[in-house]
């Protein structure tokens, strides 16, 4: 019964003996990218240029709106970000082949992982890592990964955007790769790289140094009451930028193509399921809802899909951040977990001129209902049809059924 411990314990103690032999070594600490830190850290280097890219946004957020059961939900009311956020990103210009990327990041030449200020070394999966000896690529590589590569949402929030800090800082065609981090090349990936004309090859996703190593790093600086967290808000630029570059909405062919009132449905996920799916359907569709789910989707199809409605439900999710295909005056009705809220979806609500709406999920218990804020974030979702009901009578979207196919 002891053998398989006894082997990940002798597995563990040769890779350390290895890695040991060979000098490999683990981070100790990161940079925190912002401005005072770049200069701390690599303000007297030759080998290292230091950029400031800066859009002010003077956009005041309108209010949300919501059922009057939920407008003392935890101090929600009073916790909405105002303000929308300025686009300030820092940037490196590294002329320094010791510089390599590696397990999602950019890691300087004392083996420090550089990443975004808000994050603790602690909270970094690369602090477990032994640090690699990538090959070197000719050329101007720039980062684009995170900790969560891959993930729709953060690839539509923090990512994507930093193309509009990297072309106008160093101009699109003097950069010959983006490093995505190592992880597969997923569809939304490529479509949409394709889309703002970058090929496949030069994508990479796999460890290496580079002639010359870009990396920007975005500040988050909506403002913040009481330490409310609101996720990784966009700013107006970045939002014009997506909604300029990225896919536009196809025009029905005919009346009815594509539904005006849809629900969308989490899919195959392993997190916020909807409990009670059938319910909702049951209270909803009389009502002219589409249900629709954006699994094996394209982002053309995706963009279609919310581009052409009128009503937008959804349970918190990357799935919303769809709207930012949507059209002015959209409605949107976001419904979150039980003693959860991220305000991103609200403020890409803002930027698009849409009118938004929150609800707050059922109560699932003690026994199932985590404690930290982090966890409550993942929790499965019951809602209360009646309540939605009555929400989608305030917000006037019932009136009008409409038949359609998606």
């Amino acid at each position: 019964m002891q053998t398989k411990p006894f082997k990940k314990k002798l597995s563990r103690k040769l890779k350390k003996t290895y890695y040991a032999l060979t000098g490999k070594v683990k981070p100790k600490s990161v940079v925190a990218l912002s401005l005072e830190n770049a200069q701390a850290a690599y303000g007297s280097r030759s080998d290292v240029s230091i950029h400031r890219f800066f859009l002010e946004n003077e956009f005041e957020l309108k209010k949300p709106k919501f059922l009057a059961e939920d407008a003392v939900f935890k101090g929600y009311k009073s916790t909405f970000p105002t303000k929308g956020a300025n686009y300030d990103a820092v940037l490196l210009e590294i002329r320094n082949p010791n510089f390599s990327f590696q397990y999602n990041h950019l890691v300087d030449d004392e083996n420090r992982p550089i990443y975004e200020p808000r994050v603790r070394f602690d909270e970094l999966p690369i602090q477990h890592e032994y640090l690699l000896d990538p090959p070197k690529i000719s050329g101007t590589v720039a980062y684009f990964s995170n900790t969560v590569p891959n993930q729709y949402g953060h690839w539509l929030q923090t990512q994507l955007p930093l193309l509009l800090s990297y072309w106008e800082t160093f101009g699109k065609e003097n950069i010959d790769y983006y490093y995505i981090g190592e992880c597969p090349i997923v569809d939304f990936v490529e479509e949409s790289f394709a889309k703002m004309g970058i090929r496949r090859e030069q994508i990479i996703n796999f460890s290496c140094r580079a002639d010359r190593s870009l990396i920007s790093m975005k500040f988050r600086d909506i403002d913040k009451i009481n330490s409310m967290r609101t996720g990784f808000e966009l700013d107006s630029h970045s939002v014009q930028f997506l909604q300029k570059n990225l896919f536009k909405p196809a025009t029905p062919a005919y009346e009815g193509q594509f539904a005006k009132k849809i629900f969308v449905m989490r899919g195959n996920v392993k997190f916020r399921k909807e409990l009670n799916l059938p319910e909702v359907k049951a209270a909803l569709e009389p009502h002219g809802f589409t249900f629709v789910s954006m699994e094996g989707k394209t982002m053309q199809q995706e963009a279609d899909i919310f581009g052409n409605a009128d009503v937008i439900i959804a349970v918190h999710g990357s799935a919303l951040h769809n709207t930012i295909f949507s059209r002015p005056g959209t409605k949107v009705v976001e419904i979150f977990p039980y003693d959860y809220f991220e305000a991103s979806n609200f403020v890409i609500s803002n930027y698009g001129g849409f009118d938004y709406y929150y609800m707050i999920g059922e109560p699932l218990g003690s026994d199932t209902n985590p404690n930290t804020y982090e966890d409550r974030n993942i929790t499965d979702i019951r809602v209360d049809a009646k309540k939605l009901i009555r929400l989608c009578e305030e917000a006037d979207i019932l009136a009008g059924v409409t038949s359609s196919v998606v």
